[in-house]
């Protein structure tokens, strides 16, 4: 069996990708900050007849990362796969942009993936590193200063370890999905517009794809929209 660890693991595509994998011969570890929603997101997976473990921890933590890494090594020998699926979203104007919202969405969409891909680096040889972006990551949005500034960071992250990589053996991916039906839309899109968008398990099921292709095999970046504009009725 192989080994996971997926931040953002207690909601939305961190938590779909999770059921995934852990159907498809991964233990999977999630990563996230709410202990209580980490702890049934286990529970359901084991449930499922899968394995699963949590690790409540703040991304941007580097020493708190390096710790759980650190201990999933230990615990099951190696590591496989690292899917950087937390972060934050807020649509803002440029304008209304503050350094509080810059350094929070730098920190959980940027830092966040750059310390997790840091401290698993060692381990991943002939393993993969999946980071998930957006296509906001790819174009511009008005509202995204922060959170695009962000996302195409990440992109650039991934594809300078996709290069680098390659001598160490591991494989690193970047996927870049459009609207998705997760909790960052709560108060910022209608009901109905979420609705129309691409469900977390859509998303999940790409990551699988990605986690199980084969090992001669590498991608660009990967680029996913809903069939139809959510916002447009």
């Amino acid at each position: 069996m192989k080994t996971a660890i997926i931040t953002g693991g207690s909601s939305g595509i961190g938590l779909a990708a999770a059921r995934l994998l852990s159907q498809s011969a991964y233990r999977v570890g999630l990563v996230g900050r709410r202990a209580q929603l980490l702890e049934q997101a286990v529970d359901s997976i084991q449930g499922a007849g899968g394995q699963a473990w949590y690790g409540a921890l703040d991304v941007r933590d580097a020493p708190a990362v390096r710790d759980f890494v650190e201990a999933t090594v230990k615990q099951y020998g190696k590591l496989d796969l690292l899917v950087n699926s937390a972060g934050v979203f807020k649509l803002v104007s440029f304008e209304d942009t503050d350094a509080a919202l810059w350094e929070e969405s730098l920190g959980a969409n940027l830092t966040g993936a750059f310390n997790f891909c840091k401290a698993a680096w060692p381990h991943l040889g002939g393993g993969q590193i999946i980071n998930i972006s957006s296509v906001a990551g790819v174009q511009p949005y008005s509202g995204c200063a922060a959170y695009s500034a962000s996302k195409y960071g990440l992109v650039g992250l991934s594809e300078v370890l996709a290069l680098e990589g390659k001598k160490r053996g591991i494989r690193v991916h970047v996927l870049c999905p459009g609207n998705t039906e997760t909790p960052i839309w709560e108060g910022q899109a209608p009901a109905e517009v979420q609705q129309r968008m691409m469900r977390p398990e859509d998303v999940a099921e790409a990551v699988r794809w990605l986690a199980l292709s084969p090992a001669s095999v590498s991608f660009d970046r990967v680029v996913m929209r809903p069939s139809q504009d959510p916002w447009k009725a």
